[in-house]
């Protein structure tokens, strides 16, 4: 199969329609369904943020009628704020055209020579292996990919997705078994934004999220979530078509001490949603907070997005407590995530010589 691989054009209609359709075809291929996303709305999320940069490369195959068809993607994310030291990538191939040396050509032509131009020195990324699949095995696409990218495993995520519409018989028996434990803590949901007032603690939730998640051995610096920072991710996210279920647990006090999130797209041919974050602060767990959280978020999903067919989520392997709570409502695993990390030697050479004498 001849293709060749060079940077995406986001301002081509006809290219970025084509982008849209590998996603959607991912998306499908490992979830069973898929966001029903505009031309502007996907435009939207290619776009840079002043927290981070990206960089975008496409494989084109030549069809046998003429022209060409994109078959596969590679993705750079750059920090700007933290992790100053990390560059993120990120490779995928549409299923139909795996096994033809897509992934190999995409590492080789475009993120190896991406990391030795951005002068960090800490490459991390992510890739899947069947549920039943050995994560440590040399034969796993993503573990070849990775030898060649010098990264290694850190850490193992499993990724697991519920059916939709949920039973309500079974959120009422759950939220009764949370409501043994929460006693005078009580929940509250916001509809897409953080009220003013909460910008701020809000903010100290999400980083205890960042600073809490079981990691192993992945070098990672947990950002600081500024109101600022906050509205800038609200923004993107409403400009590429996406609405936030937010729910906060509230302490007897009226502090907030944990929040759950979950993003759907509200296009009606959207069919899968995404599970962000749960986070219960250390001195307020025991109270299955967590649970409560969850139970409210999914309650408001068959009201603000009855097309969603299924809700996907991630968990490190070795954080039993959302395990279970995610267990409870029904999410099944999908496939595995390794974690991948590492200071490759040519890395390290770029970030010399970027650093001068």
């Amino acid at each position: 199969m001849h293709f060749s691989i060079r940077p995406l054009d986001p301002t081509s209609d006809v290219e970025l329609d084509q982008y849209g359709a590998l996603e959607r075809a991912l998306d499908e291929h490992a979830y069973g369904g898929s966001q029903d996303l505009t031309r502007e709305q996907l435009r939207a999320t290619l776009t840079d943020s002043p927290y981070w940069t990206t960089r975008r490369w496409v494989a084109l195959a030549e069809t046998i009628e003429g022209g060409e068809s994109l078959v596969g993607r590679a993705t750079t994310f750059v920090p700007l704020r933290e992790n100053l030291e990390t560059i993120s990538v990120g490779v995928e191939v549409h299923p139909a055209f795996r096994g033809h040396g897509i992934a190999t050509a995409l590492v080789e032509e475009a993120l190896i020579p991406a990391i030795r131009d951005s002068g960090r020195t800490l490459v991390e990324g992510y890739g899947e292996v069947p549920a039943d699949g050995d994560p440590d095995s040399a034969e796993e696409p993503v573990n070849r990919l990775a030898r060649r990218l010098g990264i290694t495993r850190k850490n193992l995520a499993v990724c697991r997705a519920v059916p939709l519409p949920l039973d309500d018989a079974l959120l009422d028996a759950l939220e009764a078994e949370a409501a043994e434990r929460t006693g005078p803590y009580r929940i509250e949901v916001w509809d897409d934004e953080v009220p003013e007032p909460h910008l701020g603690t809000y903010g100290v939730l999400m980083r205890q999220l960042e600073l809490d998640e079981p990691d192993e051995e992945f070098e990672h610096e947990a950002p600081e979530y500024t109101p600022e920072r906050i509205r800038e991710n609200e923004r993107r996210r409403r400009e590429s078509g996406l609405r936030a279920i937010i729910a906060v647990a509230v302490a007897p006090d009226g502090s907030f001490v944990g929040n759950s999130e979950v993003h759907v797209h509200t296009a009606p041919g959207t069919t899968v949603g995404w599970q962000e974050n749960t986070l219960v602060m250390p001195e307020h767990r025991g109270h299955r907070l967590g649970l409560a959280l969850k139970v409210a978020t999914h309650r408001q999903l068959r009201q603000q997005a009855p097309q969603l067919r299924s809700v996907v989520t991630w968990n490190s392997h070795v954080n039993p407590w959302m395990i279970w709570v995610n267990e409870k409502l029904g999410y099944r695993v999908i496939y595995r995530e390794l974690v991948l990390q590492g200071r490759p030697g040519f890395a390290a050479d770029a970030g010399a010589d970027a650093a001068g004498p």
